[in-house]
């Protein structure tokens, strides 16, 4: 070591001049299928990607030339590797770009994937129906991930009384097959009402794994209703195909399936409240019929002082007696829509923890009984405002 201290940018600079100055870098030719394009600001950014690598790509000024490139294509693009230095990155600069008459491996492994399905008829099997009030969904994902932390939001947001088990699982990169693979064989241990898988968006190689066939075949083995989350609206893979449910993204997937209970209360009661005032019209028209009827005996002139009397009373005794009927039946259905409320509250499993109590699970599952618990095991322990580990004695 020369003992001499660089800057970052210093560092970048030197590293920028070895590349862009490197004669094997500089007006050359690559060949590779082209991935994730995205047009911004006038230019064109796409990476080249074989079965090992990728390369980042821009084409400056391509999208001002009506330049439309197409995913899954083989090309041969021309131009030199620049670094750019503000992000740390390097990039080929293209000044060309030729088309080969034929597909990319990706596409080809899509097709070929798909076609398959296809023909075994595992596309046209009879979807599983989804439950209305789900109690216990699995989450397939990252914990880590966006998507896990949208579902539970929604959860919230929605006052859904249901419980959230979250399996873990890389979803990009080279261990994501076998972890997913391992997951979805695992949630068949479980009991749960529905299984989601939900992942964020990212570029074709990030969303790979959930078009591999084993994955695909993986999927269609669980035995509990699956909707996919997977990418953005853009996004297609073949686990959305065989999914019982496909939404466009992991909200909107959590919004599927979980009811909206606030709203579902707020119905309950303008349910209530027009039946309330629908009989009380009700009784306003039969007071005015009994008041006219009253009046029309009047005007015959005959006894008129015991008519009167009479007829008002039975005036005041009906209506009396409608208020009475009325009173009740608000008084039974008020009755009914605070039981259906406590009902309601009462679904929730982490209710008893606002009274203080704590549950307690071991591998994602609730331990009810001391005698399920060993010595030396790691148990999870679930307070009202978060969750604590211990390890048994």
């Amino acid at each position: 070591m020369n003992g001499y201290t660089y800057s970052v940018t210093e560092i970048s600079e030197y590293i920028k001049k070895l590349i862009e100055g490197d004669p094997y870098l500089t007006n050359v030719s690559v060949y590779g299928e082209i991935s994730n394009v995205r047009p911004r600001k006038g230019h064109i950014f796409f990476s080249l990607v074989d079965q090992n690598a990728k390369l980042d790509c821009v084409l400056f000024g391509g999208d001002n030339m009506g330049i439309h490139l197409q995913e899954g294509r083989i090309a041969i693009v021309e131009g030199s590797m620049s670094v750019y230095i503000p992000h740390g990155t390097y990039r080929f600069i293209c000044s060309s770009i030729r088309y080969l008459n034929h597909m990319g491996l990706y596409q080809i492994k899509f097709e070929t994937t798909l076609k398959k399905l296809v023909e075994e008829g595992l596309l046209s099997r009879t979807k599983k129906a989804l439950p209305r009030f789900p109690k216990r969904i699995g989450v397939i994902t990252s914990r880590d991930s966006a998507a896990f932390q949208d579902v539970v939001r929604t959860a919230k947001e929605r006052k859904a009384p249901v419980e959230i088990y979250l399996f873990h699982t890389s979803v990009q990169g080279e261990s994501a097959k076998e972890e997913l693979i391992k997951v979805l064989r695992k949630v068949n241990e479980y009991d749960l009402d529905l299984v989601l898988i939900v992942r964020g968006g990212g570029s074709k190689e990030d969303l790979w794994v959930f078009n591999e066939e084993e994955v695909v075949r993986e999927i269609l083995k669980v035995k509990h209703p699956v909707v996919t989350g997977i990418g953005h609206e853009v996004d297609h893979v073949i686990a959305d195909l065989v999914a019982d449910v496909s939404m466009h993204t992991p909200t909107g997937a959590a919004e599927f399936v979980l009811p909206d209970f606030s709203r579902i209360h707020e119905d309950l009661e303008k349910l209530f409240e027009r039946a309330k005032n629908a009989l009380l019209e009700n009784i306003d028209r039969t007071e005015e019929k009994l008041n006219m009827f009253y009046r029309y005996l009047l005007s015959i002139g005959r006894k008129k002082s015991e008519i009167n009397k009479l007829l008002s009373e039975k005036v005041k005794e009906l209506t009396a007696r409608l208020r009475k009927s009325l009173l009740n039946f608000f008084k039974r259905n008020q009755e009914k829509l605070d039981h259906l409320s406590r009902m309601l509250e009462n679904l929730n499993p982490l209710k008893p923890l606002e009274k203080g109590f704590v549950l307690v699970r071991k591998n994602g599952e609730i331990v009810k009984e001391a005698s399920k618990l060993q010595s030396g095991e790691i148990v999870e322990f679930v307070f009202k405002d978060g969750q604590k580990k211990a390890r048994v004695i």
